[in-house]
């Protein structure tokens, strides 16, 4: 789309497309709004489809944003993810019920709003749903058709353009607005991430779909052009539209063009995200300039982005939790860790306190996730452990070395040489009392007492919150029976000491953000070479947990 058909269509949405608020009355006096959604999406299409990758986080990054800064309740809210087309009608006619329910119950100066939200494939004017379908016309007529006053329908899915070409659409002429106007604007509003004939595409950079990633990034506050601190639709759709476009010119399947259309009647200003309402956030103070990107540690995905120019002050919503900063110079990196602890917590960015960090260390379009950051960043760590070790042989375990508890400590050095290997050194120690040996008619009570000195080398992936390593290990088992209750035997016990080689695994779970408070889950098969009577190996197993705290 060309820039004056661009320049056009912005003043047409800041315009037009501006209805009601949604972070709060206009004005004291003006009506009670509530505000109903339903976010519909799924990674699959069917038949003659690649499953995609974000469509499914995209809808619930979403659902974020309006639950925190949107000014919906949780309960008005529902995320429909890898649902097919009958679910995604039952629940629209449960919304739908609802909305119809309050509208006759609550007074003429009641209103409410309907999203209405789909991340996924689509084709031939049908949302692609798992292997069902579900036409955008019918999305269309249940929103004209919804006794909510102003719906608003977002696409974000290939060809999802068709539907703004459905009979009734308008792209009237721009006017000015005004914000005391009383007479609160009603109809129907469309917005599709692309036009009927393009593609709408996701991008690993990014992890999320260029639409909805600028769409909600511009809800936290990139879009707030006027600097009010209050982004409207007009503002949000300039701001998706711009930065969609330009990104996604340079990409194989080509720039990306969202469109709009809408059937209103009225005035008003439509607020869909307030950040003036002691929301927690960060603050890029006016001295800074340049282009930020912020990555949510807790989430594993992209937060926002923001443009920000010298002069300027900006503050953008972000919940509690934590965060990465990062800023892109010429030959290297800037970064920051931060937490935001409380809800109305700000942190405000200081580039002398960012710490440079090299390309490599980048990912893709400079998001640098929590597993990669942390498998760079070498880590001390100490463990308590507890384990089970059991030899497989019965014979081995009646005659000759008894199932035992081994209790100890382990540390680590983790991200040896920046990769994601680990060093690990183990101390353990356990003993049993009173066991009865039997040896064809005579039993003999007998003491056992193992300790065991260990080294292993890991290598590790991080999923989410767990992470999952592997690798040899190599033990020196010592093991001790002795005879305290007989006379003979007493001054004679008997010692064993053998390097144990082995195999190890384990799964971390990460009980603290900052990836230091953990629980390990252990499994390991070690092998014992034993030559007292004959030459042979004996085989053991050890299971057990560990808790353990990372530097």
């Amino acid at each position: 789309m060309k820039a004056r058909r661009f320049a056009s269509l912005v003043l047409t949405a800041s315009a037009s497309l501006a209805v009601m608020s949604a972070g709060g009355a206009v004005r004291a006096e003006a009506a009670t709004v509530r505000h109903y959604a339903i976010l519909v999406a799924n990674n699959q299409g069917g038949a003659g489809t690649v499953d995609l990758r974000y469509a499914e986080a995209d809808a619930r990054k979403l659902a974020q944003v309006l639950r925190e800064i949107g000014g919906y309740r949780d309960r008005d809210i529902v995320t429909l993810v890898g649902a097919g087309r009958d679910e995604v009608l039952r629940a629209l006619d449960a919304l739908e019920e609802r909305i119809r329910g309050e509208a006759d119950a609550t007074s003429a100066g009641s209103s409410s709003s309907l999203l209405f939200y789909y991340s996924g494939h689509a084709k031939q004017g049908h949302l692609r749903l798992g292997s069902t379908q579900l036409s955008m016309a019918e999305i269309r007529r249940r929103l004209s058709t919804s006794k909510a006053r102003v719906r608003l329908g977002i696409l974000d899915s290939c060809e999802s353009g068709a539907i703004t070409r459905e009979k009734g659409g308008r792209r009237g002429k721009s006017f000015l607005l005004d914000v005391d106007d009383r007479d609160t604007a009603k109809g129907l509003i469309l917005i599709s991430s692309s036009s009927a004939d393009e593609s709408s595409q996701e991008s690993d950079e990014i992890g999320g779909s260029f639409f909805t990633h600028y769409l909600t990034s511009g809800l936290r506050g990139d879009a707030d052009a006027s600097g009010d601190q209050r982004i409207t639709l007009g503002e949000v759709y300039a701001y998706a539209y711009h930065k969609t476009v330009n990104t996604t010119a340079s990409t194989r399947s080509g720039p990306q063009h969202p469109s709009f259309s809408y059937d209103l009647e009225g005035q008003g200003d439509l607020v869909l995200t307030d950040l003036s309402q002691g929301t927690s956030g960060i603050f890029f103070p006016p001295r800074l300039a340049g282009d930020y990107m912020v990555f949510d540690l807790d989430r594993d995905q992209v937060a926002l982005e923001i443009s920000k120019r010298e002069g300027e002050a900006r503050r953008l919503a972000l919940p509690v939790g934590h965060y990465v900063v990062k800023r892109r110079r010429q030959d290297h990196l800037e970064m920051a860790r931060f937490t935001i602890s409380r809800p109305d917590d700000h942190y405000e960015v200081d580039e002398s306190k960012m710490a440079k960090v090299a390309f490599e260390d980048d990912y893709a379009k400079g998001i640098v996730l929590r597993s990669e950051l942390e498998s760079k960043r070498p880590r001390l760590g100490l463990s308590a452990i507890a384990v089970y070790q059991s030899f497989l042989s019965g014979a081995t375990r009646r005659e000759l070395f008894a199932p035992i508890f081994l209790v100890g400590v382990s540390g680590e050095i983790s991200a040896l040489l920046g990769t994601s290997l680990t060093l690990d050194f183990e101390l353990l120690v356990g003993g049993r009392r009173d066991r009865t040996l039997a040896l064809q008619s005579l039993e003999l009570s007998y003491d056992f007492f193992e300790a065991q000195a260990a080294l292993s080398i890991t290598w590790s992936k991080s999923v989410g919150p767990v992470a999952l390593a592997a690798g040899p290990r190599l033990a020196g088992l010592y093991m001790r029976r002795s005879f305290p209750n007989n006379e003979v035997l007493s001054a004679h016990p008997q010692d064993h000491f053998g390097l144990s080689p082995g195999l190890g695994a384990s799964a971390t779970w990460f009980l603290t953000d900052a990836r230091n408070l953990s629980v390990e889950g252990i499994g390991r098969l070690g092998c014992l070479p034993f030559s007292v009577d004959d030459n042979r190996t004996l085989f053991y197993a050890e299971v057990g947990l560990a808790v353990g705290w990372r530097l």
